[in-house]
């Protein structure tokens, strides 16, 4: 039986791959009263010099990173595919080295987004969810975003009995 966190995912994830979640009108109305005060977003947190944002738990702050991520270098949206559409994923242990092979972050998500800081060079990035470990070189511009979705083969424990 899925948990209420589960199937606010999946609302999230399929409101996203229809047009994104800020465009879906259906969606917008979903949640608590829209005139109340917005949600603030993760705090940043920092490892050595590499500056992180993790979150994205729930629509409104799903809706509010995604509205900051254009302003961040990396951008990583972590999901897993299931019998029927994609879902959020999270506690995604996420390590980050750049080009001479030193880690610069290493942590676990708190949500299905991961904001990164990060000077222009390139980097390798090993994300890692249910022993399943996905790798990426990646390559930060000057004054660009660079944003990766991240989709994990579904788990194989779909359908049946659960």
């Amino acid at each position: 039986m899925k948990t209420f966190k589960h199937i606010l995912i999946d609302v999230i994830v399929f409101a996203f791959f229809l047009g994104g979640i800020t465009s879906s009108p259906g969606f917008a109305q979903a949640g608590p009263d829209p005139s109340s005060t917005p949600v603030a977003l993760p705090p940043v947190q920092s490892q050595g010099q590499t500056e992180y944002l993790t979150g994205g738990i729930g629509a409104d702050e799903s809706e509010a990173i995604l509205q900051q991520a254009r302003a961040w270098p990396l951008v990583l949206e972590l999901a897993q595919n299931g019998p029927t559409r994609a879902a959020y994923i999270s506690d995604v242990s996420v390590t980050i080295k750049d080009g001479s092979g030193k880690i610069i972050l290493d942590t676990i998500t708190e949500g299905p987004f991961l904001l990164v800081r990060l000077a222009p060079g390139r980097y390798s990035l090993d994300a890692s969810y249910q022993a399943k470990t996905l790798h990426r070189a990646v390559s930060i511009g000057k004054g660009g975003s660079n944003r990766i979705i991240l989709l994990w083969p579904a788990s194989g424990k779909e359908g049946g009995s659960q």
